[in-house]
């Protein structure tokens, strides 16, 4: 009788710790999800909307457009990481691939002070627009807290795809996809 109590004991405490488990792992999942949504950029945000210049000091505004049907695309990024240097090749092509819908402004976005942004911008040869932010507040308010990030957004700046790390074709398809509302494969 003592071998079969201990035995349901035992397949009862196995149980338990299996369903503890996968809660857990479902908890864990969960609050990476929340925290990702509270500090990274994602679809239905909307940004704040500034003005300034680029690094050749043409005004541009980010996060608004005047044509409801156009788009603006954002490259977030920093001059130290190599997830970004990695990234450039892959949003000189997007950058092509866009610059031949027209309705499409590609601006990419520096973290960094304008002169190491300048000497990066010449040294990789980016020849889209390229601006810093004016103060961390905007760099906060677009939670630019992990780079590269690619983010599209409509004409009133609300996010419509970001995508935080380098980008791989499905990642490709889907900016093209946010941006063209068809898939480019």
């Amino acid at each position: 009788m003592v071998p079969y109590v201990l035995g349901v004991a035992l397949l009862t405490a196995s149980g338990l710790l299996f369903l503890l488990s996968s809660r857990n792992r479902q908890l864990s999942a969960d609050y990476r999800r929340l925290r990702q949504l509270s500090t990274l950029p994602h679809a239905g945000i909307v940004v704040p909307t500034f003005r300034t210049a680029t690094l050749e000091n043409r005004s541009i505004v980010v996060g608004e457009l005047t044509d409801s049907t156009a788009r603006q695309v954002l490259f977030v990024f920093n001059t130290t990481c190599p997830f970004c240097l990695a990234t450039i090749p892959e949003w000189k092509r997007l950058t092509d691939s866009l610059g031949r819908l027209g309705g499409v402004q590609v601006v990419a976005i520096s973290l960094h002070s304008p002169d190491s942004t300048r000497r990066y911008v010449a040294d990789h040869e980016i020849a889209y627009p390229v601006l810093t932010f004016p103060d961390g507040k905007l760099a906060r308010l677009y939670r630019a807290v992990a780079v590269p990030q690619t983010v599209v957004l409509d004409w009133r700046g609300t996010v419509l795809y970001a995508k935080t790390g380098t980008l791989d074709p499905a990642s490709l398809d889907s900016v093209y996809v946010a941006v063209t509302g068809r898939s480019h494969l």
